[in-house]
């Protein structure tokens, strides 16, 4: 399925509205999530991973804190490749379109914005 998808095998709409825009909200939304969850339950401010600077002894710090530092950057990972991955699949089904380049065009633009932002959104 993301096979089709990143090497430009699917349709401009498919590969716009189901894989990019869907994708990058949902992925983003769980980041964010687990940056808000590791905010509220550990009571540190994630932005720019401080936590690590402001805690460079891992080892002396709560479980939880973590665990929920673990799923944080976990998902933020995840965020990330998956970005890449859209902008690459993107890519791929801009050179692959055929009717109007300047659609295509504006679509990958538009992913690699939604990409950027969502990315910004989960750091702060």
């Amino acid at each position: 399925m993301f096979g089709r998808f990143f090497y430009g095998q699917c349709s401009l709409r498919e590969a716009f509205w189901k894989f990019s825009i869907l994708g990058l909200l949902v992925t983003g939304a769980l980041a964010r999530l687990s940056m808000i969850l590791l905010k509220q339950t550990a009571n540190y401010d994630p932005r720019f991973f401080r936590i690590l600077l402001n805690n460079l002894s891992i080892l002396n710090m709560n479980t939880t804190v973590v665990i929920w530092l673990c799923l944080y950057i976990t998902t933020f990972l995840a965020l990330v490749a998956y970005s890449l991955l859209c902008i690459g699949g993107m890519w791929n089904t801009y050179k692959e379109y055929e009717k109007s380049k300047i659609l295509a065009f504006i679509c990958l633009s538009l992913v690699c914005i939604t990409a950027y932002f969502a990315i910004k959104a989960s750091i702060y």
